[in-house]
């Protein structure tokens, strides 16, 4: 009996292998890091979807019960980050200009072809924020570009709401601002009248010798702005959403994505957010045209996004050539951080490895142009210890590729969320259907 008690041990043990779930070890030729570093037949160990060790195969001991992946052909990347984006949803936009209240939850589309380029890009995480097309618009999260629900694909479910200086298609900068100002005024006076009704409530019940409501919340919601009667009583509670959103805003309690497409947008926004003390909770979300006010975006020590196109052109009105300019170098130059964003509507800076490459050959460092694809993305959700990194306890999330990242003929091989594979380029039937109509 003792051979057959022996066998059913041996089954046992091999059952649990595969019974770890976001665990996985894989061994490369070398890892590439998002400072530039390589580091040359490396290891990477993730034990329940986080990096339990990384570094080279003579260092990392791969544990007994976690199933080792060789792949000396291979270089193992953390995989590039969009630090905004408003695809993948159903509509980019609301009708309503002032929509503190939405949430990207509700209009992310799990099987939008947007999502299943993205990995085979080797784009691992991206920021859903709504478009810019509103004034205050809803809220965003980071995802995955996988899974079938919207909370599988959730990294983080809140990183702020949208807030627009650059006016919407059809309107002026003027009513823009005028809007934005009139939803102020609106919750003021709102307030005001809560404010009042609650402590006439208030004054009544202990005219009546009635003890105070124990079920309702404590008071101290508002906390920006005047005083004014009845304030400290105010709970969420006796707001509706439009105005929660908003108190919650102008509080400081949210991080804002503030649309200042221009210089000139730049500047109404800096007075707008420093008037409220808000400017320390900002991410700004630019065109290369903000190039031009580069100076004040350092001076405000917020970071940027860059949309689109990274080059800025403006026809000289003498001479009629075209003056270009490349805005992350320009930023680079003046001590801003930024983020690039892939251009969609081009072959080619549709990928944040080719948006990436052209900043190093315009001049900007290898370290930066990387981290503005990786590490500086994360830092903007509030994510900098879990992604774009191989440190230990960080999320398991990494990329196979045949070459180096930015390598212009590089593919992606794999693509692995949390210890788990959610892209393999041999199964993608999609490519493999447009690969062999190319060899035909």
């Amino acid at each position: 009996m003792r051979p057959l008690s022996l066998l059913l041990c041996s089954l046992a043990l091999t059952a649990a292998v595969p019974a770890q779930q976001g665990s996985i070890a894989v061994r490369v030729g070398k890892a590439f890091l998002p400072d530039g570093s390589v580091v040359q037949d490396a290891t990477l160990v993730v034990r329940d979807g986080r990096v339990a060790a990384f570094g080279p195969a003579a260092d990392v001991e791969v544990p007994f019960d976690v199933v080792l992946h060789e792949h000396p052909d291979a270089v193992l990347w953390t995989g590039f980050y969009e630090a905004h984006t408003s695809n993948g949803m159903d509509r980019p936009n609301e009708n309503v200009p002032i929509a503190p209240f939405l949430d990207v939850k509700d209009s992310i589309d799990p099987v939008s072809f947007f999502f299943e380029d993205s990995l085979r890009r080797g784009t691992v995480a991206m920021a859903v924020v709504p478009g810019n097309d509103t004034v205050i618009g809803g809220r965003g999260r980071v995802v995955a570009p996988h899974g079938m629900t919207v909370e599988d694909m959730t990294l983080e479910a809140d990183v702020g709401v949208k807030i627009a200086i650059g006016p919407k298609r059809g309107w002026s900068r003027s009513a823009q601002l005028a809007e934005l100002r009139e939803a102020e005024l609106e919750l003021a006076r709102d307030l005001k009248e809560i404010g009042a009704r609650l402590l006439h409530e208030s004054e009544t019940r202990a005219d009546r010798g009635e003890e105070p409501d124990e079920d309702r919340a404590p008071g101290g919601f508002v906390r920006f702005g005047d005083d004014f009667p009845g304030k400290e009583l105010i709970t969420e509670d006796d707001l509706d959403d439009t105005q929660r959103g908003l108190v919650r805003i102008l509080n400081g309690d949210e991080r804002l994505w503030v649309w200042a497409p221009q210089a000139t947008d730049l500047v109404h926004a800096r007075r707008w957010l420093e008037d409220r003390g808000l400017l320390g909770n900002s991410t700004f979300v630019v065109t290369s045209a903000a190039h031009e006010a580069a100076d004040q975006l350092a001076e405000m020590g917020r970071p940027v996004v860059l949309l689109g196109d990274p080059w800025h052109v403006v026809r000289d009105p003498v001479t009629r050539e075209e003056v270009r300019t490349f805005a992350p170098k320009a930023f680079h130059e003046a001590g801003v951080t930024f983020a690039l964003t892939p251009d969609r509507s081009r072959l080619g800076p549709d990928r944040l490895a080719y948006q990436a490459a052209l900043a190093i050959r315009e001049g900007v460092p290898a370290p930066v142009a990387l981290a503005a694809v990786t590490t500086v993305p994360a830092a903007m959700w509030g994510l900098e210890d879990r992604l774009a990194s191989f440190a230990e306890g960080a999320d398991g999330t990494f990329v196979l590729l045949d070459a180096e990242p930015l390598d212009p003929v590089s593919h992606v091989l794999e693509v692995w969320v949390q210890g788990e594979k959610v892209y393999d380029r041999n199964t993608d039937e999609r490519l493999q259907r447009l690969l062999e109509g190319r060899r035909n």
